[in-house]
């Protein structure tokens, strides 16, 4: 279409198109609320129709408005599109491009008309929205500044509403965000909106619905109670308290609207950090995306301070150091010299001679893996609720140094399979003459015991799938069915338990703040419903990736066969060693994060217990505060309020002021000097392995602006022509479906129960040696990383052609040169 856009194509960054309304209901439309469907008509139509009116003259600029025919394509576009929507009634709704923003709603300024039916009759009506923008109320209400011609109009399916209102996830007056207030009337909102009539108002807190006023006549308790958890999870998903209109019809419940909540007191505020940068170089730590809340900077920034480190025991041996800067994870590399460099490196040499990488791998397969596996389960067996105060306190501090040890093995466990993945891959260069990507693929794939959560994910589908009365119930509304499964079908509702007791319990990033996915069963079933269509078979898969491999490997074999057998032999020590490590990577990550849950939960309980003494207003506040202080004031209780309101403003000042990727001057990297002694051949080999880890851990350049398409480092071989669906973290991940090409900054190990379903994959960051590189090569979808700005030029629904071998990303219909240039304006 050349003027609409469908609403199921709409995101947040189509905000600047159609305005926020119309780009947040897209939004949450394709995450999976029930939202009616529809179209949106970009702002830029109002400025064809007005065609170089000065919007300084606004009755000029209605007057033209009302006159001007709409072009013939847009009323044939307008007929078509409504067909789609079954030629029944609709809303057609402004979409200001300021409108709905934190500070200035615009809210009631505009105009919406109801009950539309024609093209001719939603011509007239969007007339009526773009002549509201100007209007002598919105002159009034911007108090001087001139009107942008920028209204966006938003086009829905009317909702027949038995009842509607409105909801705010937290008290606008109060500003308590444990209470929720629902307004409701019988029949449509509007007459709620426009004060034609008196509401039911009821507050909602701990589950428990409270008619405050009214005749309880529109809704019933539990009604007010699905309103109260569709407008937190409307909140969950935005990050911040919202404000939404809903509708209730034949039964269901509907999402019409959701925007900020722009009056609450306080939790806006934004406290300045002062920024004390240490002498020295500081880096911005690439594994904390976002600012950490005050008690996730208190309970990990220790354990990464003294564990990282031990990333680099088997290649540089560099110290590292991890501090705060303005709210920010940085990382200060200190400077080194040739000599200090050497002397590692000899000692290092002496390590690998001894085969401590490998006995490391071997440990964590013996020891390391079985002994935190047995402890996590014992530690969740916890009844947190049950014990006092005294346990409880005991049951932090057990995770909390459980937490400094599995770190540290952590970062062991990384740190040797680094060495043993570079030392293969320099073996292969100096023996074969083997480049990496050549290489990188016979690394065995789809192997460890991680592999459980797919492969029961994958069963899961298979079960849903073969009942077809519960798969189409789940396509049709997840989130109607979270709620219904035990009545819809007690078997499957039974292995849905089962699946989020064995793999729930984790964390979707290092972090406390995010919920996991037990929490979050929705979202769980949103992966199930992806793969009802082909459900993931881990031994075809396995087969699939052998036959892809076997070419290499027969190369492989008549490579060697030619070398002497000592080298065969060094050969395929190393490979047998990069195979035994291969599982590590994400193995090690899916017991953190399990032990990130388990502190979650555990941190959760003393926010609890705080709340229920009124020390905080909240259980959620917990985390604005460190983990010392809420542990004191549980053994002596006080006042934390205070505390919680100077956590939250600093944390939101250090959202909106991200720092720079580096503090001070790097430092002159280690040269040989005049005198020096020349390293061992053993540590010359440690060196070796250091740059080529190095090497391999860089991205490539990107494209130069002027090409029409995106660049970037050739990750997994293939083509692939699919919907881009951009994907900014798990919060994103109910937006996948089938085929899609996820398109994301960078991925976890907790990513990997989305792969089954992807079709290619494009990332902003990573090497070959990153997360989405080789989990795409184990799955066999093509894949190009480094990308470097593809989430910001890439759209949800654009058609893309992904070549993993080329490491190009081509936008089928439309121009990235173009977007780059608006985005550049």
């Amino acid at each position: 279409m050349a003027y609409l856009i469908p609403l199921a194509q709409l995101g947040l960054h189509d905000v600047d198109r159609v305005g926020r309304k119309a780009a947040v209901l897209g939004e949450l439309r394709q995450t999976g609320f029930r939202v009616p469907d529809g179209f949106g008509v970009p702002w830029q139509v109002l400025t064809d129709v007005l065609d170089g009116i000065d919007p300084a003259d606004p009755h000029a600029v209605v007057e033209r408005i009302r006159c001007t025919e709409l072009p013939d394509a847009l009323r044939a576009e307008l007929s078509a599109a409504l067909r789609e929507l079954g030629d029944g009634p609709v809303a057609v709704r402004s979409s200001g491009i300021e409108e709905d923003l934190a500070g200035r709603s615009f809210a009631g300024q505009y105009d919406s008309v109801l009950d539309v039916r024609g093209a001719d009759a939603v011509a007239d009506a969007l007339r009526q929205c773009w002549a509201s923008a100007f209007s002598d109320r919105v002159a009034a209400y911007r108090n001087g500044e001139d009107a942008p011609m920028r209204m966006g109009v938003l086009v829905q399916a009317m909702v027949p509403a038995a009842a509607a209102g409105v909801a705010f996830s937290a008290n606008p007056v109060t500003g308590d965000r444990g209470e929720t207030m629902v307004s409701a009337v019988t029949g449509l909102g509007d007459r709620l909106m426009a004060g034609e009539t008196v509401a039911d108002e009821w507050s909602v807190r701990d589950g428990t619905a409270q008619l405050l006023s009214g005749s309880r006549e529109a809704v019933t308790e539990a009604q007010v109670c699905e309103v109260e958890a569709l407008v937190g999870r409307v909140a969950e998903h935005f990050g911040t308290p919202q404000d939404i209109e809903w509708a209730f019809a034949a039964g269901e419940l509907w999402l019409l609207q959701a925007r900020p909540i722009t009056t609450l007191v306080e939790d806006h505020d934004l406290v300045p950090i002062d920024i004390e940068v240490p002498p020295g170089f500081f880096v911005r730590d690439v594994r904390s995306p976002d600012a950490r809340a005050p008690m996730e900077n208190s309970v990990f920034l220790p354990v990464f301070a003294a564990s990282a480190k031990r990333l680099f025991d088997f290649t540089t041996g560099a110290p590292l150091t991890a501090t705060t800067i303005g709210g920010w994870v940085y990382l200060n590399p200190l400077p080194d010299t040739m000599p200090e460099l050497i002397r590692r490196s000899e000692r290092i040499a002496e390590l690998v001679a001894e085969g401590a990488p490998l006995a490391v791998v071997r440990r964590w397969e013996s020891e390391w893996k079985p002994g935190f596996v047995a402890r996590i389960r014992r530690l969740r067996e916890t009844d947190l609720g049950a014990v006092d105060d005294a346990a409880l306190a005991a049951h932090v501090a057990e995770l909390t140094g459980f937490f400094s040890e599995l770190h540290d093995v952590y970062f062991r466990i990384a740190g040797a399979a680094m060495f043993i993945g570079a030392e293969l891959g320099l073996l292969a260069q100096e023996l074969l003459d083997w480049p990496p990507d050549d290489l990188l693929p016979l690394r065995s794939g789809l192997v460890g015991e991680h592999m459980g959560a797919v492969v029961a994910l994958g069963d899961l589908a298979r079960l849903a799938a073969a009942k077809p009365a519960l798969s189409a119930a789940l396509e049709r509304d997840v989130q109607s069915a979270v709620g219904q499964l035990r009545d819809m079908d007690p078997e499957f509702a039974a292995a849905f338990d089962r699946y989020l007791a064995d793999y729930g319990h984790r964390t979707l990033r290092l972090g406390l703040t995010d919920p996991t996915f037990a929490e979050q069963p929705a979202m769980v079933l949103t992966m199930v419903v992806a793969q009802l269509g082909e459900p993931f078979d881990l031994a075809d898969r396995r087969a699939v990736l052998a036959r892809r491999v076997q070419p290499r490997r027969d190369e492989l074999e008549r490579r060697l066969a030619g070398r002497p057998a000592a080298e065969r032999q060094q050969f395929e020590a190393a490979l047998a060693a990069a195979e035994l490590s291969a599982p590590i990577r994400d193995e090690k990550s899916h017991l953190a994060v399990s032990l990130w849950a388990l502190m979650r939960y555990a941190v959760l309980e003393l926010g609890n217990r705080l709340a229920g003494s009124a020390l905080i207003q909240q259980p959620e506040d917990v985390f604005l505060i460190g983990l010392d202080q809420a542990l004191a004031a549980l053994a002596d209780p006080c006042d934390l309020r205070p505390a919680v309101r100077l956590g939250r403003g600093q944390l939101n000042w250090a959202k909106a002021n991200p720092g720079p990727r580096f503090y001070g001057t790097p430092p002159t990297p280690p040269t040989w000097g005049p005198g020096m002694a020349e390293p061992s051949e053993a540590a010359k080999h440690v060196m070796d392995i250091a740059a080529w880890t190095t090497r391999m851990m860089g991205g490539s350049p990107q494209a130069p602006a002027e090409t029409d398409g995106i660049s970037g480092l050739a990750a997994a071989a293939g083509r692939y022509t699919g919907p881009a669906r951009v994907v900014g973290g798990p919060r994103d991940f109910g937006k996948l479906r089938r085929g899609d090409v996820l398109v994301c900054p960078e991925t976890t190990a907790q990513w990997a129960v989305l792969f089954p379903s992807l079709g290619a994959l494009v990332a902003d960051g990573g090497s070959l040696l990153s997360h989405p590189a080789i989990l795409s090569r184990e799955y066999g979808i093509p894949a190009v990383v480094a990308a470097g700005d593809a989430t910001r030029l890439l759209q949800d629904g654009d058609l893309v052609e992904v070549d993993g071998a080329a490491g190009t990303v081509r936008l089928i219909s439309g121009s990235i040169a173009a977007r780059r240039s608006e985005a550049a304006r």
